[in-house]
């Protein structure tokens, strides 16, 4: 059995270099913890006692070739045998996930050595590094699979939905918090049931409304996804996402999105995730923030919880704000899994709790009978319709006059001259210029308001011209990498030159749209 997270906890309560705070609710952050390490030096070790945890993720898009995978492979073996580092990792085509184990130094030598072989991918990553980890937590060796995905969505090839049109946005883990805060907010444990049965976020009252999918694996999680009932806690809300790491939320965040633009009635204020999980969080808020319980993990440890909160006050949070944290056997509440026991429902397997005092009888009579809390209740997503994803993929190419693998860009390069002047399209009703301004970044410019030369209605549309033409085109980049949000809707925004080219065009200049007095009159 994985030991305890205490030694590990009180480990890391020596660290010596952190800066801490305090934010207005009192509660302690280390602020460092906050940050990603992503496109910055790699953190100096704080201890040379144990060994360093290396957590990190890095998706590709576009994907490697079947070639370039290969290399990568070849690299992670060569800097794992040369800096002493072991663990586990998938490597597809998509990119690379990974929980390693290394001494302090040969950690630091491994991510920086990723950096100098692909300097434009892996300067993007956000390594994180745990000092002061058990040694007995080490890898004894480095297994890397070849898998299709990284994460088992079952969204693999044209399915998956493409991360570089994901609209959601990553929160710092103060920033996150903050957030929790927030009312007109959901909030969604995107892991399996069986990891937030041990702990979860408990959002502060008035605050964000917590939702679980209540799911086996993630394969599950599209299709909850799609439930109409789920669609319809979703509208008109912000909507957070949190895993353990953050990979998961990569995809899950990405598949909102998608189906958000696809799906007209589908509408949030906004999707955003937490930048490096609940391991972040947690660094971030060494007095436990606004988790409560453990947080299982996939490695040696086998869970984690806020360095600075005592067992006895984690074994209280488990009983009130997770009430399935028992023991499948005997009921009695438990919160800890050991032995590797699993659900005997075959179409299931998941991961049960099993106490101490029981454990005999778990592997031996009981063996056969052993049920996870889903599977005693009869609650099951498997049967439940995945959304239409390759066919969201092509109304939204054609929405843009385009296929699905770029050309859209091409083609609105190739047809709309650029221009100083910019349309932009599926504005709100009620929308300011300032709200405009502030959405393109074009600080300084005019906006135009758009009306029906017949009647004099503001119909959505308006011309922003900017100061240079330069201007007009980063922001014109921006959009198509990620729509600007305005009011709950994504607008479009395209180089407008008959505008530029023809005076006659102008719109209504005004802080606000137009409206008409009469029919025809504005």
């Amino acid at each position: 059995a994985p030991p305890r997270a205490n030694a590990l906890d009180r480990a890391l309560a020596n660290r010596s270099s952190r800066t801490m705070g305090r934010n207005t609710e009192g509660e302690k952050i280390v602020e460092a913890g906050a940050r990603s390490v992503a496109y910055k030096p790699l953190p100096p070790p704080t201890t040379t006692e144990g060994i360093t945890q290396i957590l990190f993720y890095q998706y590709v898009e576009p994907v490697w070739s079947a070639r370039r995978q290969k290399q990568a492979i070849a690299e992670f073996h060569r800097l794992a045998r040369e800096n002493d580092v072991t663990g586990r990792g998938r490597i597809a085509l998509e990119g690379v996930n990974c929980t390693l184990t290394a001494p302090p130094a040969g950690a630091r030598r491994f991510c920086q050595g990723l950096r100098d072989w692909d300097p434009d991918l892996f300067n993007d990553t956000d390594f994180k590094l745990t000092d002061g980890v058990p040694a007995e937590t080490k890898f004894k060796a480095l297994t890397l699979k070849n898998t299709q995905e990284l994460v088992a969505y079952g969204l693999g090839g044209e399915r998956a939905p493409l991360l570089k049109q994901n609209t959601a946005k990553h929160l710092e883990a103060d920033e996150y918090h903050k957030m929790l805060g927030d009312k007109d907010t959901v909030v969604i444990d995107v892991r399996n049931y069986y990891e937030t049965c041990i702990g979860r976020i408990e959002p502060p009252k008035g605050g964000a409304e917590f939702l679980d999918p209540m799911m086996r694996n993630s394969r599950e999680f599209p299709k909850w996804l799609n439930a109409p009932e789920t669609k319809e806690k979703l509208k008109g809300k912000k909507v957070m996402m949190y895993c353990t790491g953050g990979i998961r939320c990569e995809r899950a965040t990405a598949l909102l999105s998608q189906m958000e633009r696809a799906e007209d009635e589908l509408q949030t204020q906004g999707i955003y995730h937490v930048r490096g999980g609940i391991d972040r969080y947690l660094k971030t808020f060494p007095e436990g923030g606004y988790w409560k319980g453990r947080n299982y993990l996939f490695d040696l440890r086998g869970e984690q919880k806020p360095e600075e909160k005592p067992d006895e006050v984690v074994d209280r949070e488990t009983t009130n704000a997770c009430k399935d944290s028992y023991c499948c056997v005997c009921k009695a509440h438990y919160a800890l899994y050991k032995g590797k026991h699993v659900c005997s429902n075959k179409e299931c397997k998941v991961p049960v709790i099993v106490c101490d005092r029981c454990r005999k009888k778990a592997e031996t009579e009981l063996k056969g009978s052993l049920l996870c809390q889903l599977c005693e209740r009869g609650h099951d997503l498997r049967a439940l319709p995945l959304p239409d994803l390759v066919g969201q993929k092509r109304r939204l190419a054609l929405a843009q006059g385009s296929d699905v693998n770029g050309a859209a860009k091409r083609a609105a390069k190739r047809d709309l001259e650029p221009a100083r002047w910019v349309h932009v399209g599926k504005l709100p009703l009620t929308i300011t210029a300032d709200q405009v301004r502030a959405a393109l970044a074009a600080a300084g410019s005019t906006v135009e308001w758009i009306a029906d030369r017949d009647t004099g209605f503001f119909y959505g549309s308006a011309y922003v011209e900017f100061p240079t033409l330069e201007d007009a085109e980063r922001a014109v980049e921006r959009a198509r990498e990620a729509p600007p949000r305005l009011g709950g809707r994504l607008s479009r925004v395209n180089f407008a030159p008959a505008r530029a080219k023809d005076p006659a065009r102008a719109g209504r200049v005004g802080e606000r749209p137009p409206i008409p007095i009469a029919p025809g009159r504005a």
